[in-house]
């Protein structure tokens, strides 16, 4: 499947199907994957994150038609005698901040946990219609369980009431 909009950061299973059109120079969309099953501790979850938003942030600089960012996360399963994490609901509305602040840029922020997706062909589709349609929402963090039975413009609509 190839799909209209830049395709980044580490490869997740559940988008591997996915290619990239060849003309990205003009793309005003990226999909960021961010692998985080590996990480052991909460420190280094956290620092791995940190490293993917940083090469995040370098490839907008050299992609500045991007106008849309969406990063599909595979978060930790767990830590040994610690409780599950989850995504900070707060981070896609971080991550648009700091673009506006740091690089003057307005850029459609969503950030998706797609730990517990049981629907790779789903997941794809409702990532590319909220990549290439237009977009309601600024900044936008949801989990699998959100956009299952939803397309991510429905979801954000619902967590606006």
């Amino acid at each position: 499947m190839t799909a209209p909009f830049l395709i980044r950061g580490d490869a997740l299973p559940a988008l591997a199907p996915l290619s990239e059109t060849p003309d990205e120079d003009d793309s005003p969309a990226m999909l960021w994957g961010v692998d985080l099953s590996a990480c052991a501790t909460r420190k280094q979850a956290k620092a791995a994150w940190h490293h993917a938003l940083a090469a995040l942030k370098s490839q907008l600089d050299e992609a500045p038609r991007v106008r849309r960012v969406c990063i599909a996360c595979l978060r930790p399963s767990g830590f040994a005698r610690q409780a599950p994490i989850r995504v900070p609901e707060r981070i896609a509305t971080q991550l648009h901040n700091d673009l506006e602040r740091d690089r003057a840029r307005y850029v459609s922020t969503l950030v998706v946990d797609v730990t517990e997706c049981d629907d790779p062909a789903l997941l794809r589709t409702r990532l590319g219609a909220a990549l290439t349609e237009s977009t309601r929402w600024g900044d936008l963090t949801l989990e699998w369980q959100d956009i299952a039975d939803c397309t991510v413009h429905e979801a954000w609509a619902r967590e606006a009431l």
